[in-house]
């Protein structure tokens, strides 16, 4: 797992502005992070899918303001348009930005002033890839994380209990299995997360189970949304087998309805799949293979 590094800086081929970018992606590598070199588009679609795209996936941003045209009556230069655009995209987006300026350009212009970006000077570009180098390790990023929910399902979990029914009587023993939402994130809170359960697949005959958007029960709690904490787990209820019906998987759902409460009968195999959502996290999904026999050991919950 590798934090991504969106590299924003010019591109100008009659420079030497490519090769800098290159070498800061190398050290940048170097340092354990997945870095990326933003190419100017000239395409509305290229825009919205290279570089917003990768804006929007990406944990930092490295903003570089080379010098442009000098402007009218004045030693300044103006900074790269198409880098401050970017900038203004990675401020929207809450990414953390470090930010160099090229001696010479009007430091305070642009977006440079609005978002605060207290850009380091510097004058020669060759030391530019260690400047950055530097500068990273002294603000203590970290290379090993990324802004992402993480689904896992460890294999051979699984928990037994007695249930009672809503009277108190005996309802007999079940058997759970429990999936993960890992919050990946150094510092951000997974609030108003979810589990759904989207698609059950019988492996037999391709056949896809119609379900109705409905939430998912976590492990132990009374609540459809959880708040998971930076660099935690959070377990949540992939299905339950009664022992007395060993080839029937069932759903905790926060439904007053069984319309809304997906069954699954076998014996068979069966994929599920299952997704996370929460607050300035994108959607993640994770593919189970269900296996039901004729007994409670042929059951089985394992990653697809």
């Amino acid at each position: 797992m590798k934090a991504r590094a969106f590299i924003s800086c010019g591109q100008n081929q009659l420079t030497d502005e490519v090769e800098v970018a290159q070498a800061i992606a190398a050290r940048l590598d170097q340092l354990g992070y997945d870095p990326y070199i933003a190419v100017q588009e000239q395409t509305l679609r290229g825009l919205v899918e290279n570089i917003f795209g990768r804006l929007a996936a990406s944990e930092y941003l490295v903003f570089v303001d080379f010098k442009r045209e000098q402007f009218a009556n004045s030693p300044e230069h103006r900074g790269s348009l198409f880098s401050h655009q970017e900038l203004a995209v990675a401020a929207f987006l809450e990414l953390d930005v470090v930010a160099f300026q090229e001696s010479g350009v009007r430091q305070l212009d642009g977006m440079v002033r609005f978002v605060q970006a207290n850009a380091i000077r510097f004058s020669d570009r060759s030391t530019l890839p260690d400047l950055v180098a530097h500068e990273l390790q002294k603000r203590g990023w970290r290379s090993d994380w990324r802004r992402t929910l993480k689904l896992e399902r460890d294999p051979s979990q699984s928990a037994d209990f007695d249930a009672v029914d809503q009277a108190g009587h005996p309802a007999g023993c079940r058997r759970f299995f429990h999936g993960v939402v890992y919050n990946q994130h150094r510092s951000l809170v997974a609030a108003h997360t979810y589990v759904y359960l989207d698609r059950i697949t019988h492996l037999g005959n391709a056949n896809e189970t119609p379900l109705k958007t409905i939430e998912l029960k976590w492990a132990g709690y009374t609540f459809p949304n959880a708040v998971v904490r930076p660099g935690t787990k959070r377990e949540f209820d992939c299905c339950w087998i009664h022992h007395d019906h060993p080839s029937t998987a069932n759903f905790n759902v926060f439904s007053d309805s069984t319309m809304w409460t997906p069954v699954i009968h076998g014996p068979g195999k069966f994929i599920l799949r299952f997704t996370a959502v929460a607050d300035r996290f994108a959607p993640e999904s994770i593919d189970m293979l269900l296996t039901l026999g004729a007994s409670l050991g042929d059951a089985r919950l394992v990653p697809a």
